[in-house]
């Protein structure tokens, strides 16, 4: 009996960490040619010793390894920032780069993204 407790604990432990290195494995989006998605996104900073606008440079300059394409300029728009990478990227791409805004890559700077805008040309 205690076997058979071992070996079904043994086996929950490997589909336990299956699916958990599943859950966090990090894919790929699938490329949509002629395409373009637009990141708008504000920031905070805590006694950082720059302006918002190099606060924000200095966090897309960390974050943008996040997702592939050709990416342009900080822009400042309002009180927000955007950028725009073409091609557009998808679901794993936002989740890889909200989690790099929010995770307080840069010392004193902290990144919220406010919208993504996907678009076709």
């Amino acid at each position: 009996m205690r076997t058979i407790g071992v070996a079904v604990l043994a086996v929950l432990t490997v589909l336990g960490v299956m699916t958990l290195a599943d859950l966090t494995q990090n894919r790929p989006d699938a490329v949509v040619e002629d395409s373009s998605t637009t990141v708008e996104f504000d920031v905070a900073t805590r006694r950082y010793s720059g302006s918002d606008v190099m606060a924000a440079q200095s966090l897309w300059a960390v974050c943008q390894s996040t997702v592939s394409g050709e990416k342009t300029a900080v822009t400042e728009v309002g009180d927000h920032f955007t950028v725009t990478v073409s091609p557009a990227f998808g679901e794993n791409g936002r989740k890889r780069l909200t989690g790099c805004f929010e995770d307080a890559t840069v010392d004193r700077v902290m990144g919220h993204v406010v919208d993504l805008t996907h678009s076709t040309t």
